[in-house]
């Protein structure tokens, strides 16, 4: 049976000036720039110009904040020369100069959410001052607070610091040592110990400044210690490294590199580079506005290729960065192997033999590196590392109360598949989560003021602003489109044209890609429409089509069968070959036939599919159902037409390559097995035949939908691969690609929300938070 696109589709079309001729895309980009500028002052304007230059400038500076918890520790290190002075007491003027006026220590400005890591920064100050005899009046009001917020210290709604357990119980020894007398409930200092003996009995040399004298610092500099000298990049480990061990030539020399930079303080993570960069690429991303910086993001990404080519320590040594290195590399067309992966498929392995107190971080950046699995056969590594840390964050991230609020909407988002999500409602909701105060958290609280600013905030804004306005416009030039080819009279509402357009504002969402995305969704109205009339007409009347089709340049000898006929043919005949036209000018020559040719072929297809094993009960094989019904869904005609409209000059020769076919083959594969798990109950009763009810020919229900789904994952794998990874001696562009997966990616969206392309609360939902509801609402 047809598809049935009715429930979801619609029509667009560009604008027409008052002698009948089409406006071009460019000409609305222009157009609508004018008018949102004419919204906005130029003093704004100029703002948004200055904020992008910042925000250029900021991938040269890339550092953290600084962070009171980690100095304190690097305060505490005994001179080389007398254990009874400080070996940098600059970090002892910067403890007493940064105090904050409630008398506490940390992230400035502090965080509601942040009161374990200010209890645990002010502690590690408090102690630094009094092993030192220094600050007689930052130790008193430290103290006070302390009272003050102490019932914070087993507050499960609060954050708390990595290794929180440890290393505070531990801070609490070494102040009883010291003679500073802590005002602490004795209950919760007691709950906080039993935490820490439960958590010490795992590996946990990266808090060894919580374990003291306990641990073996000859055994862990032997093991842990980096080519730059540090344990774990973290100060604060290094530093106890000294004042528990005392001689090690290159822990000096790290803690010495880093107060050449910033004088007097330390930051929690260090060096910082592939981190920040890391983490900017991937903000930019998730905020909608990496198009603005192609040039310097792909020189951020090569400097990290590089590195991961070398590979180099900063990546290979912490989970976190190389599994947000993996995936952004990948997912921007370089080669990297899974292989790099390998250690982290065993869970308990991993927990136990990283020599790290693990973070959620961590884990919620591999499951996400997992998902980019690209061949069936040989990413074993990452099915396996997808299923310990899918099952990990279902299981004890998100019901165990491991981590706080804050961070199970991270997972939540995480837990659903990134080719199953939209981006437009995703960079709504990043805008809507970002503050220029947001913060990250390891040991300490920490901030990256190149990433965490109210530039890129205002900037991110301004320009998602800005494309809502140009979506709202093109949205009336598609409503007069509408009206103007009075396709009621086709029976497709008006309210369509919305759900069709995110489709094509998914696809392309380019804004100087016009043309393109108008034309992407008109070929899905006029799809619908021709779906709907393959269905109701007779099959003399189909036929009486495929012939006007078929004579497209002489079709008045055809004839009609009946008025529906004729109204339907008119309004059709008038949009091909307008787009033909608009292609025409795109490509210096004429593609109409190709254009016509495509319809054609569906158009037949439809009839095999209706007339063949619809009435006359034909059961075809699965690989000729499959063939038939994703060029019946649409797949090949969207997908091969809209080359035609990227600005991208492209042969006859290429669009009847290898490669096209591939991607064309695989593509339409998954969106019409897709279409066929969201619809196989309902087709089952109804007798209709699907993938599903095929395959239960031979199996199974259960079986012959987990073989369905395999048929999809593998096809899925494969067209990322081909989209992703750079085929030798390939002519065809990159964005050409692109394209095929970013339809798919539509697919997934849709059918994972509602029962095939009905529009329910939800699409209406993100219908008017992407092109209508203010960010600010």
């Amino acid at each position: 049976m047809i598809v049935g696109y009715r429930s979801t589709i619609i029509t667009l079309s560009r604008p027409k000036l008052g002698n009948g001729k089409t406006i071009s895309s460019n000409a609305i980009f222009q157009r609508s720039c004018r008018v949102r500028c004419s919204h906005s002052t130029t003093s704004s304007m100029n703002g948004f110009e200055d904020a992008r230059d910042r925000i250029r400038e900021s991938f040269g500076k890339l550092e953290l904040s600084p962070s009171s918890y980690d100095t304190a520790w690097v305060a505490m290190v005994p001179s080389k020369h007398s254990l009874n002075e400080p070996c940098f007491p600059q970090c002892l003027d910067w403890i007493i100069e940064n105090q904050r006026e409630d008398g506490s220590w940390g992230l400035n400005p502090s965080h509601p959410l942040l009161l374990k890591d200010s209890l645990s920064s002010t502690l590690a100050c408090l102690l630094a001052l009094t092993k030192w005899r220094v600050g007689e009046e930052q130790i008193k009001r430290g103290v006070g607070f302390i009272e003050t917020y102490g019932w914070a210290v087993d507050n499960k709604d609060q954050i708390s610091p990595l290794g929180f357990e440890v290393i505070f119980s531990s801070m609490i020894k070494s102040a009883e040592k010291l003679d500073l007398n802590l005002p602490l409930n004795l209950h919760l200092v007691n709950l906080v110990k039993c935490k820490r003996d439960s958590t010490i009995k795992r590996n946990v040399e990266y808090m060894g400044e919580g374990v003291g004298e306990l641990c073996d610092w000859k055994e862990i500099i032997k093991l842990h210690q980096r080519q730059n000298g540090s344990l774990f990049d973290s100060p604060a480990t290094t530093a106890a490294a000294l004042i528990y061990h005392q001689h090690d030539k290159k822990c000096y020399q790290y803690l010495n590199s880093i107060l050449q930079q910033h004088k007097n303080w330390v930051p929690t993570m260090y060096p910082t580079k592939i981190h920040s960069l890391l983490c900017l690429v991937d903000t930019l991303q998730n905020l909608g506005v990496h198009r603005h910086f192609k040039s310097e993001i792909k020189k951020a990404l090569d400097e990290i290729y590089r590195l991961w080519q070398q590979k180099n320590e900063g990546i290979f040594s912490n989970v976190t960065h190389c599994a947000m290195a993996f995936r952004l590399l990948r997912m921007s067309y370089y080669d990297v192997s899974s292989d790099e992966l390998a250690e982290f498929v065993d869970e308990e392995h991993f927990f136990t033999t990283s020599g790290k107190y693990t973070s959620h971080v961590e884990i919620l950046e591999l499951h996400k590196a997992s998902q980019l699995a690209i061949d069936h056969e040989k990413d074993d590594i990452l099915d396996k590392i997808n299923n310990w840390t899918r099952t990990f964050m279902e299981q004890k991230l998100l019901n165990n109360g491991f981590i706080d609020r804050m961070s199970k909407k991270e997972v939540e988002l995480a837990l659903r598949k990134f080719y199953t999500t939209s981006h437009l409602a995703e960079n709504r909701r990043y805008i809507k989560s970002y503050e220029e105060n947001n913060f990250k958290i390891l040991k300490a609280a920490y901030r990256s003021p190149n990433i965490n600013n109210k530039d890129l905030l205002a900037f991110s804004i301004h320009d998602f602003e800005l494309c809502q306005a140009q979506h709202r416009e093109e949205l009336q030039q598609l409503q007069r489109w509408f009206e103007d080819y009075r396709l009621d009279q086709l029976e497709l509402e008006e309210r369509y044209i919305h759900a069709s357009y995110i489709f094509g504002v998914i696809v392309i969402p380019e804004p100087e890609l016009s043309d393109a995305r108008l034309m992407y969704t008109k070929y899905i109205a006029l799809l619908t429409i021709v779906d709907d009339n393959f269905e109701s007409f007779t099959k003399d009347e189909c036929l009486n089509i495929i012939e006007l089709v078929e004579r497209w340049d002489d079709y008045a000898s055809v004839g009609y069968k009946s008025e529906r006929v004729k109204v339907f043919f008119s309004m059709f005949y008038k949009s091909i070959e307008e787009l033909a036209t608009i292609a025409e000018i795109k490509q210096g020559r004429s593609v109409k036939n190709h254009l016509v040719n495509l319809w054609l072929e569906l158009m037949k297809m439809m009839l095999m599919e209706q007339v063949e094993w619809w009435t006359t009960k034909t059961i075809p094989s699965i690989e000729e159902y499959l063939y038939v019904t994703s060029i019946t869904f649409g797949s090949k005609l969207f997908l091969l037409s809209i080359q035609y409209f990227l600005g991208i000059k492209i042969s006859k020769d290429l669009l009847e390559s290898d490669e096209i076919c591939g991607l064309r083959n695989c593509s339409g594969r998954v969106m019409r097995i897709l279409n066929d798990l969201q619809d196989s109950k309902k087709e089952q009763k109804e007798g209709s035949i699907n993938s599903v009810t095929l395959l239960m020919k031979s199996m199974s229900e259960e079986e012959a939908i987990m073989k369905t789904k395999e048929i999809l994952e593998m096809n899925r794998r494969e067209l990322l691969k081909m989209v992703l990874v750079q085929k030798k001696g390939s002519q065809l562009p990159q964005l050409c690609k692109d394209i095929f997966w970013r339809s798919i990616k539509w697919a997934h969206f849709i059918y994972s929300q509602t029962d095939g392309f009905r529009i329910e609360e939800e699409m209406k939902n993100h219908i008017d938070e992407v092109f209508y509801k203010p960010l600010n609402h």
